[in-house]
Order: structure tokens, then sequence, then C-alpha cells
């Protein structure tokens, strides 16, 4: 499968993903530590999978046992947050991502925490086993193609979550946020506003103050803007568009 930039959310991800991922078979590993859902998932993703675009090629129940088999060359492999093995969700990401395959997060749990850390360990998508196969379907391709997934509910988790790592902004500090972290430089920031420009930087300089204290430092613009999409105040930038081939 190729690779691209990030992706942003499930309605504007799914007519994107279909053209990078027509008549190519995307391979799915599976580690989940519960026998019955291993024993069907591959029913459950591929069953009205008319198009035959995923196929499942191995399953286990932890990490390294998948590692050693054929799901090492998987394009996506799906990974259950809550594996009872002793490991956490940052070390089976890491493992999995040094490997190759990119990262898929299939849990039962939509936990904003729990969420934030998939995703902060290198995950770029996380759907709920409660989501429909044709959800799922779209999620593996949009990983697949190297994007990230988030669905409008996750979306709406972050941002209203108010979970220690996450500081609770005023409405002024998270529109200078929203602004400062698109681009704009702190003088446009301060006429869209309609304040002074030092009032955006007192503005800007809190933000990074409370981030800094949740744990989350953000020194540079890019890490703001990190942030502001990790918590729901930007949302995911969109996909790339495909480039049309060169006319000969």
């Amino acid at each position: 499968m190729s690779t691209g930039g990030s992706a942003g959310d499930t309605a504007g991800n799914a007519g994107d993903t279909a053209g990078d991922t027509a008549n190519q078979i995307i391979s799915v590993a599976a580690v989940d530590d519960h026998p019955i859902v291993l024993d069907g998932i591959a029913n459950w993703i591929t069953g009205a999978d008319a198009a035959g675009t995923v196929r499942v090629v191995a399953t286990a129940a932890g990490v390294d046992a998948l590692l050693a088999g054929p799901g090492r060359g998987a394009d996506v492999v799906l990974l259950d947050l809550d594996l009872q093995d002793g490991t956490t969700v940052e070390d089976n990401v890491a493992a999995l991502l040094a490997a190759g395959p990119a990262v898929l997060v299939l849990a039962a749990s939509d936990r904003p925490v729990s969420v934030r850390a998939a995703i902060r360990a290198g995950a770029l998508g996380y759907v709920l086993k409660s989501e429909e196969a044709g959800q799922v379907r779209q999620a593996i391709a949009t990983v697949a193609a190297g994007r990230d997934w988030i669905s409008p509910r996750l979306a709406y988790i972050f941002a209203t979550d108010e979970a220690p790592d996450r500081p609770a902004l005023s409405p002024q500090e998270a529109r200078a946020l929203r602004l400062y972290a698109t681009g704009m430089p702190m003088k446009s920031v301060a006429r869209r506003m309609m304040i002074g420009e030092e009032t955006v930087k007192q503005y800007v300089g809190r933000v990074r103050e409370k981030y800094s204290r949740a744990g989350r430092a953000a020194p540079t613009k890019m890490e703001l803007y990190y942030r502001a999409v990790e918590d729901g105040y930007l949302p995911p930038p969109p996909p790339p568009k495909p480039r049309n081939p060169p006319s000969r």
C-alpha cells in the first residue's frame, strides 16, 4: 500500500480513500486476547465486502506472537486496546510500527485518555468494536493509505474531555489557539479577534503554559497545532488530493 499525509473525519475519508484503494487488496492482521473476537473478525470485516478489498491474513492473542508469523507483513494491524498480558498500548503500538504495519486500534472503550494514549503512541486510527463493519473497512482503508482516522464521535470526545492532561482553556484562549495554530501570524489573529497583538501573545502564552503543566509541552507553533488536533480544537488536516497522471 502507498502512504500519504493526514486525514480528516469519517465523512471526508470515505470518498477519498475509495480512489486510493480501488483494485487493491489490503492485508489485515488482528491482535486480541478474546478467542471469540479472533474467530469472528474475518467474517465481521469482510462479510459484506463484495469488492474483496480487505483480506485478514493473521490473528494472534499478543503482539509478539503476531510479529513472529505472517501478520508481520500485514498492511494494517487491528490492535485491541486492553490486552491482559501485562503490555501497554504504547509498547504494543511501538513494536508494531517498528515492524512495518500501520496500526488501527480496535477497542470496546472510548475513554478519552485511552484514545489519546493510542494516537500519541503512533496509531493512525481508533475504532470501536461497536462500529458497523463498513465503518471499520473505511478506517482500515484510510490507515492503510497512511492517513489518520477519527470519527465525529471521537472528535466530540476529544473536544469535551476534561482529563487532567487536557488543559481547560477559556473561550478566548481556545479561539487564539485555533487561529494561531493554523498558521496565522499574531497580527492577523489580533485583527480577527479584534484585540491587541500583545493580548493575543498573552493568550497563546497561557495556552503554552497550561499544556506544559499538563505534561504536553508545545513550545513551537507546529506542536501547538498537534495539541489542538489531539484535543479537538481543530480537525485533522484533509487528505492530499490525488495527482492526475501527466498527459502523453
